[in-house]
């Protein structure tokens, strides 16, 4: 008598398994579910919708075009603006270490509209070389000394404030420094 109420109770343990594993059945994953929401309906295209008979010109396709927009042209407008007056250390980071504008008090940095750059402190040229500009805004800095540095920085400008962050391209992606543009050269107070 105990083993017969056993094997009900399992004939309706198997029956319950049974039911919800075929609800499980039945609830896939959100990608594999039908829409019916209407979403993704196709709409009926309109009696009266025009439809251009020749392609809409961009200016990705036009070479002209493209020259004459003014954001295809952000690496010339970043050196004109790079390139007027000089370019003062106001502080940064440099791993998990502040650095304050005293610990480089004096440096500065000038840009030329020729490509090329000029970098020291107080009256005293450091370091100098060539430099690029991409469309995206990024510097890479090449010192004419070969036993220098080469650094490339990508830049965030804005009027007389120039964010450098270093890129990971010349193992520089833990620096940060801020700068300020000034009329001339940081001058040595005794």
């Amino acid at each position: 008598m105990n083993f017969n109420k056993f094997g009900y109770f399992i004939l309706i343990l198997t029956f319950a398994f049974a039911f919800c594993k075929s609800d499980s059945k039945t609830s896939e994953d959100m990608f594999s579910k039908k829409d019916t929401s209407g979403v993704n309906a196709v709409i009926p295209e309109s009696a009266n919708a025009t439809k251009p008979i020749v392609p809409v010109p961009s200016s990705f396709n036009n070479p002209d075009a493209m020259a004459r927009n003014k954001y295809s042209r952000f690496d010339t407008i970043l050196i004109k603006d790079l390139s007027n007056k000089f370019w003062k250390f106001d502080g940064g980071i440099e791993g998990s270490k502040n650095i304050t504008p005293e610990e480089m008090a004096g440096f500065w940095i000038q840009f030329y509209d020729n490509g090329k750059y000029e970098k020291g402190t107080y009256s005293k040229v450091t370091s100098r070389g060539n430099y690029t500009v991409d469309n995206l805004g990024f510097i890479e800095l090449m010192p004419r000394e070969a036993s220098e540095k080469k650094s490339e920085w990508q830049s965030k400008f804005n009027n007389d404030m120039l964010i450098l962050v270093g890129t990971p391209k010349y193992n520089d992606n833990h620096i940060q420094m801020r700068l300020s543009r000034i009329m001339s050269k940081p001058q040595q107070v005794n």
